[in-house]
């Protein structure tokens, strides 16, 4: 949808931008209806296809949010597709405080009525917050748009929308069933391992639930990029502005790699550090420092998708990414069932996986599109001042803890430190120069 508006609006067609809208929400409504539909009444299925019989209330509670967000991804790709981000950045900022709230409020309230009703109480917290950010993209769209246009060919919008969702669509199944099967793979290997149920269902939730919801931490917020350069590519490439293309796809790949290696040392060296201040708990550290080198990986995969999704290649990352699906599965297959291992092996083969996808993707991009990436600049610079960062930080941790101890204080100055060789490195190696930050500050 955002690929759609990005190109009607580039070349001025404002009224089948509307319309578009309006047909991707009916298609939306109905897909969210069955999904929402099929995820409650099969609940029992799904828990017990990811060997989890406990979950079946968790699942219910989260099905309606299907709906919801299928609702509302009408309007977000709206707003996407004409590059305007306000209302996407706080119906997300709504939805998570709302999320946490919510959530919190009713584990609270079921704590009483067993361990299932309570995980359920804190999942209707998602629900809960889907629907307020559904409301609000849904209020700015319908009181902000030009309520006076010309209404444009319904079936060439139905046509052209279909030629890359229905693709897109079967893309998305086979991509979230893989998803479940290595939920299921992994807690079942695990069984093989030799671990109890409870022993298998305490790794999995460390490693899911602390490790990675740090990792998914930058992973989220740079997922923006890819989200932002769509439309600017799919527009230029509408319009043949080669050259615009070419800059956007610089920019945003060389943006993913800079934020996110900087990411990835200081969860490599501060895993300890980082879980004791967010969650008082640091059992998970060596699972998210195995984890995260991935995050470079996974940020150039998202933005290198995006970037052959906006100019046509729809099926391409699709292929790509069932590669590294292939890889992750088969590892993890080998690697979860040794004790020795155990739940690592996911986080070794999540990295050998997306190094795989990163790679075929920027090939993908230099050969099918003709599109030239400079190396240097956009992987070998910012990888020098990334080996500078991490030098930095590990000689000087010792001398930093026996100063300031262990805490928030202790982790904030190292963090510090470590940036300020990276940034330091950044322009001595001409990786970004004043004139590029100038811009975009006036930008």
């Amino acid at each position: 949808i955002s690929k759609m508006v990005a190109e009607s609006n580039s070349r001025g067609e404002y009224s089948k931008t509307h319309r578009i809208v309006k047909i991707s929400t009916i298609l939306l409504v109905c897909i969210g209806i069955v999904g929402s539909v099929a995820l409650y009444f099969g609940s029992p299925f799904f828990a017990l296809a990811m060997k989890e019989e406990k979950a079946i209330y968790a699942i219910q509670m989260i099905a309606p949010s299907i709906f919801f967000v299928a609702l509302g991804t009408a309007y977000k790709s709206y707003y996407q597709g004409v590059s305007n981000m306000i209302p996407t950045a706080l119906s997300q900022v709504t939805e998570a405080i709302v999320k946490l709230a919510a959530g919190y409020y009713l584990a609270v309230l079921f704590l009483n009525y067993g361990v299932e009703k309570t995980a359920g109480g804190a999942i209707m917290g998602v629900t809960a917050g889907e629907i307020i950010a559904t409301a609000i993209l849904m209020i700015m769209y319908f009181y902000g748009r030009d309520k006076k246009y010309e209404k444009s060919d319904t079936a060439e919008i139905l046509k052209e929308l279909m030629s890359i969702a229905l693709p897109l669509l079967c893309a998305s199944v086979v991509a979230n069933a893989i998803n479940v099967a290595d939920t299921t793979l992994v807690r079942s290997r695990l069984l093989d391992g030799g671990f109890s149920s409870d022993e298998a269902r305490f790794l999995y939730g460390a490693y899911t639930g602390y490790a990675l919801t740090v990792f998914h931490l930058p992973v989220g917020i740079l997922a923006t990029l890819g989200v932002s350069i769509l439309p600017v590519i799919a527009g230029a490439i509408a319009v043949n502005n080669t050259k615009k293309a070419q800059t956007a796809t610089d920019i945003g790949i060389r943006l993913a790699v800079m934020l996110s290696m900087p990411c990835a040392v200081i969860m490599y060296l501060m895993s300890n550090e980082i879980l004791t201040v967010l969650f008082h708990n640091s059992s998970s550290s060596a699972m998210l420092t195995a984890i995260a080198p991935c995050v470079i990986m996974m940020c150039v995969t998202q933005i290198t998708s995006a970037i052959l999704q906006s100019a046509g290649k729809i099926m391409l990352p699709f292929f790509t990414a069932l590669c590294g699906s292939a890889v992750k599965l088969s590892m993890s297959w080998y690697l979860i069932a040794m004790p020795e291992i155990n739940i690592y092996g996911s986080a070794i083969s999540s990295n050998a996986a997306y190094i795989l996808v990163m790679i075929l993707n920027l090939i993908a991009i230099r050969k099918c599109l003709s599109l030239k990436l400079n190396i240097t600049a956009i992987i070998i610079k910012p990888a020098i001042a990334t080996v500078l960062m991490f030098g930095v930080m590990y000689i000087s941790s010792n001398y930093i803890s026996a100063i300031l101890g262990d805490g928030f204080v202790y982790l904030a100055v190292m963090c510090g430190i470590g940036m300020g060789a990276y940034v330091l490195m950044l322009f001595l190696t001409n990786a970004i120069s004043v004139k590029e930050v100038r811009k975009i500050l006036k930008g």
